[in-house]
């Protein structure tokens, strides 16, 4: 009896709450992501504007085209990329046709590594380089 009396207490265990405190996390983790959105509602709503007779006149200049062959034009007139960028380097400051931004138009079936290339090589000039897109209603491209 002596030895019973003296016997170590069983410890109770600890209340291990880390499980309750995971399945809390996963249950708010799947309200939110079922109840919020990270995109307003409100802004796939609106209809964003568009132009639908957009003369090619009234695009920005200098506007460089580049055709689905890789054929560049300078507001209009066919060049080269040597020839585009020789001319942007020896641009005369004083002059009113100067580049102080580059426009570039591609056409859709461009192929995107060739887009990238011209792209870089014009970047080299150090002009701002913005690309124009014109987006047809009735194909939705």
């Amino acid at each position: 009896m002596l030895e019973t009396a003296l016997a170590a207490r069983k410890k109770t265990p600890a209340a291990d709450f880390s499980l309750a405190i995971i399945n809390v996390v996963f249950l708010l983790l799947f309200f939110f992501l079922l109840a919020g959105s990270v995109v307003q509602r409100a802004e796939l709503e609106i209809a964003p504007p568009f132009t639908k007779n957009l003369p090619l006149e009234r695009l920005p200049r200098p506007l460089i085209a580049v055709s689905a062959e890789n054929v560049l034009y300078l507001d209009g007139v066919e060049t080269t990329l040597e020839e585009l960028q020789s001319r942007i380097d020896n641009q005369n400051p004083t002059a009113t046709d100067t580049f102080s931004e580059l426009y570039i138009l591609a056409e859709g079936s461009l192929a995107a590594k060739q887009f990238l290339i011209t792209v870089d090589a014009l970047r080299q000039n150090g002009l701002p380089i913005r690309i124009v897109t014109i987006r047809d209603r009735k194909t939705g491209q």
